[in-house]
């Protein structure tokens, strides 16, 4: 599930609202949102992870780098 989809699935579980809203609640709030804070950061990155914190093999694959490059300076 993308964090874009969460306040649509959270929403649905709140009960009070009718369908049209919970239809258009993400395209309203959420997806600007998502394209003026989330996208510009990850056009300056220099590495995005798919799933970001919650991709084990993205991480470990990370700090095995991050620690090749360490060693190769002599600081680990």
């Amino acid at each position: 599930m993308s964090r874009q989809d969460k306040p649509f699935i959270i929403g649905i579980g709140g009960g009070g609202a009718c369908s049209k809203t919970l239809t258009t609640r993400p395209l309203v709030r959420v997806k600007p949102t998502h394209l003026g804070l989330v996208e510009p950061t990850k056009r300056h990155a220099d590495v995005t992870l798919p799933g970001g914190g919650q991709n084990p093999v993205a991480l470990e694959m990370l700090k095995a780098k991050a620690l090749a490059r360490l060693a190769e300076m002599g600081v680990a």
